[in-house]
């Protein structure tokens, strides 16, 4: 007998123990976290930098800016969610991919920034590198801490990356894309 009121006390110990860790004071505050690659902008073009080697100059940093809109409402939308729903977001990675010349690797290149930019918001550095590999494509270091979430809830947003090209082949024409990979916090059902 007295092994099973000490089984009990146990159990009733251990039940009182997780009762007190619960948190019931969650009623509807739950967030679920999303992933989304963006590739392309709003016309289904994809993101797409072109300059040419006679406009930049090496040994600095020079903009390239996108001429695109870029958003994620039609994401959003397809999961069941809307902008509105945004709590927080920031970049998990981005990658830039040459396009053209078709022979050339990304190690043309010195440094590339990359900044997010919307109406009313200062452009923000969310990624960067100065480490190119000897192939067309090639990493960017993530900023930690950025949230980029006041960039995404605009009716859309651009970007601009800021290259300084170790080589350029003079009167060649190059087209650089990128593709962004973010983690979204959105507001739980």
């Amino acid at each position: 007998m007295t092994v099973i009121r000490t089984r009990l006390h146990f159990l009733l110990l251990m039940t009182a123990l997780f009762v007190m860790g619960c948190d019931s004071s969650s009623s509807g505050g739950d967030t679920i976290f999303l992933r989304h690659e963006l590739t392309e902008d709003i016309g289904g073009s994809p993101i797409t930098l072109a300059f040419s080697a006679d406009d930049l100059s090496t040994g600095r940093l020079q903009d390239i800016i996108c001429d695109c809109e870029l958003d994620i409402a039609s994401f959003l939308d397809v999961q069941g969610f809307s902008k509105s729903d945004i709590v927080a977001a920031r970049l998990e990675a981005a990658e830039i991919v040459m396009l053209f010349p078709v022979n050339e690797n990304v190690d043309f290149l010195d440094q590339a920034i990359l900044k997010l930019t919307a109406p009313g918001i200062s452009p923000t550095e969310v990624a960067n590198t100065s480490s190119f590999p000897s192939s067309r494509t090639g990493s960017m270091n993530i900023l930690p801490n950025r949230d980029i979430a006041s960039f995404l809830d605009r009716p859309t947003f651009g970007l601009i990356l800021q290259i300084d090209p170790a080589t350029l082949r003079a009167g060649q024409d190059y087209q650089m894309s990128l593709v962004l990979d973010m983690r979204l916090e959105v507001s739980g059902i």
